[in-house]
């Protein structure tokens, strides 16, 4: 039996909880509400339209009394939970639910119930109460025909005179809702994801929730006329209570969805509402429950009913995509979410063991095509981040893209990894631009695509098209710290720098950053050396620096004159590369830096022999002096780059 056709009438029971509710029973029944075209009757329990009866389930007409009772104040989500459902604990989707069913039932181009994001709801439509007595022996419909009769002989010609206002009133009123109706509202376009919260009382859920809020990103993001913000920009909402219009205006977009995911054990729900940005205004709400094993499919009727909701044009290819999924063994999608919250944070550490729990996941399910594009990100990044050697680390992203694409050729993620493999690893630039196109085209909103495409031309000589491309990037995810430093790193390969500087102090502004290697090389390219000094000591500070942060450290330490400290760095370097790997080229930069020009072509050579050469840093300004060499530019000949 259902929760709804288990209700008992009782003395109302409805309120108790509200300062604001102090009427008794016995008073409340006496009394009838009257908005718009509807009347409420509490002791009939009945909604009328006119004369016709709307229906509505005992719950629904419970939550609309409850609102009607309370018009012009909004009533808290949690407070209308403990006085609806008192005795038992009911999760907040049951609310939203009712609260959509209601809206449907007043009819969509009249919005009496106003969402407070992230509180509650308030009932804006003007109530009128008026004594159930007048209405003795008459039909619904003679309301005005009650009142009427109420009104003593000497108030005719009062009353006569308000009713012609009244009708005037009525006659704008109408006029008015015509116009809103037939009002032309600027469509849907973009849209941004609010991490759900995780409703599970289990704080170490946090980690599902967050990957439940990625995949309906994902997905979303399928739809190429729909611009979706990442989750890069969307994770510093977590736990935040800004108003709805607030975000929207923050991450220029339309439309925000938000919602709620609860697990207990192997079945999960899902609660998601939409809202219109501008004017702000509930679109629709709706929840979905299944097994874990359905979680995919879950999330795709989400992002189908979404799409639904705000009329945005799906390709048949968009369609099959969003409905195209399997189900999932549910230890794998445990380790699955596990793998990508730790890929997400990042850092040596946890990119090792994302790799475990992606690996982990392809043994519980073979078929499972997003773990494999995980396994595929976090080999290449361990390659990118040095951890482990990039002859061993590319050929296996490589192999785990290619499986993730065989099982799902939908997925964006795996083509830009190839990507990155070719570009990194094979040398192949013209396939590596190919894939990047070839991403951009399928997901248009994807700023990580536009982040590897900016990268590829920067390497390939082509850097004041790099800038326009990291600027698009940033546009899809302007609060993205990532895509904002490579608008500024491309600048600075550009030597554009005072555009960078500026572009680094309108991103940065009111916040405190130290350590930045990238403001440090506009320091050192502008002739700031002691700030620079400054920036990357501080970013090689602590036990166990990286060796990234060495790098740079010891070849500013070389250039500036400080060639003894310069010379310790690089003796720190080599005895952490007979630990763990460190790139090559990481040592060649701080050899030409303390002038010891035949070694770093030596190890430069070596980076060539091994494969392992990150492109990314060959463009850079501090290799302008090794630049004109003839060795250094055989090396960039062999590797098929500009010379």
């Amino acid at each position: 039996m259902t929760e709804e056709t288990r209700w008992e009438p009782t003395s109302e029971g409805l309120g108790d909880s509200f300062s604001a509710l102090k009427d008794t029973p016995s008073q409340e029944t006496t009394r009838l509400y009257a908005f718009g075209p509807f009347r409420l009757d509490p002791a009939e329990r009945k909604l009328f339209r006119g004369s016709q009866i709307v229906s509505l389930t005992p719950k629904a007409f419970d939550t609309l009394h409850l609102l009607v009772r309370n018009s012009g104040r909004v009533l808290e989500k949690g407070e209308l939970l403990r006085t609806l459902w008192p005795d038992t604990f009911v999760e907040e989707g049951s609310l939203s639910n009712h609260i959509f069913l209601l809206r449907k039932a007043l009819g969509e181009d009249l919005t009496f119930i106003e969402t407070i994001p992230r509180r509650g709801y308030r009932f804006v439509g003007t109530v009128r109460q008026f004594p159930r007595a007048s209405l003795t022996d008459r039909e619904p419909a003679d309301l005005g025909a009650a009142v009427s009769k109420s009104v003593t002989t000497r108030g005719w010609w009062l009353l006569g005179t308000a009713a012609a206002a009244i009708s005037l009133l009525a006659v704008a009123v109408v006029t008015n809702i015509e116009a809103l109706r037939h009002q032309k509202l600027k469509p849907i376009e973009s849209l941004a994801v609010l991490p759900l919260e995780n409703l599970s009382r289990d704080p170490d859920q946090e980690y599902f929730a967050d990957g439940m809020t990625d995949d309906l990103i994902t997905d979303l993001a399928k739809i190429s006329a729909l611009r979706v913000i990442s989750r890069t920009s969307v994770m510093r909402y977590k736990g935040t209570r800004k108003p709805i219009a607030e975000v929207a205006r923050e991450l220029n977009v339309d439309a925000v969805l938000e919602g709620t995911v609860t697990r207990d054990q192997n079945r999960i729900r899902i609660t998601a509402q939409l809202i219109r940005a501008a004017p702000e205004k509930h679109l629709w709400a709706d929840k979905y429950e299944g097994s874990l094993s359905e979680v995919l499919s879950l999330q795709d009727k989400v992002a189908q009913a979404v799409a639904n909701e705000i009329q945005i044009t799906i390709t048949p290819r968009e369609q099959a995509m969003l409905a195209g999924h399997r189900e999932v063994d549910p230890l794998a999608y445990e380790y699955y979410s596990k793998g990508r919250y730790l890929w997400e944070i990042s850092g040596e550490e946890n990119l090792e063991k994302s790799r475990d729990y992606f690996e982990q996941a392809i043994e519980k399910d073979p078929g499972y095509a997003l773990a494999w594009a995980g396994l595929a990100d976090a080999y290449s990044w361990l390659a990118s981040w040095g951890v482990v050697p990039r002859q061993e680390a590319a050929p296996r992203a490589r192999a785990a893209a290619e499986k993730a694409l065989e099982l799902d050729s939908s997925l964006v993620g795996p083509l830009i990894t190839l990507a990155e493999t070719k570009m990194n690893y094979e040398w192949d630039w013209a396939g590596t631009e190919r894939l990047c196109k070839r991403a951009i085209e399928m997901s248009p909103n994807s700023g990580y695509a536009h982040h590897v495409y900016a990268t590829y031309l920067a390497e390939v000589g082509r850097v004041q098209e790099a800038v326009t491309e990291a600027k698009k990037a940033h546009d899809v995810e302007p609060l993205s710290d990532v895509f904002g430093a490579n608008v500024v790193w491309k600048l600075y390969l550009a030597r554009r720098y005072a555009e960078a500087e500026s572009e680094f102090s309108k991103q940065t502004a009111g916040r405190l950053i130290t350590g930045d290697y990238i403001v440090a090389s506009l320091y050192l390219q502008t002739g700031r050396t002691p700030e620079a000094l400054a920036e990357l000591r501080a970013g090689a500070a602590g036990p166990n620096p990286g060796a990234l942060e060495l790098m740079y450290l010891g070849h500013a330490l070389g250039v500036s004159g400080a060639r003894a400290e310069g010379e310790k760095v690089l003796e720190q370097m080599l005895t952490l590369s007979r630990h763990r790997y460190v790139p090559p080229e990481y040592i060649a930069i701080v050899c030409e830096g303390l002038g010891q020009r035949e070694r770093a072509l030596q190890w430069f050579e070596r980076a060539y022999a091994e494969r392992s050469m990150n492109a990314w840093i060959l463009p850079d300004p501090r290799l302008d002096k090794i630049r004109p060499d003839p060795r250094f530019k055989d090396i960039l000949r062999r590797m098929g780059l500009p010379h």
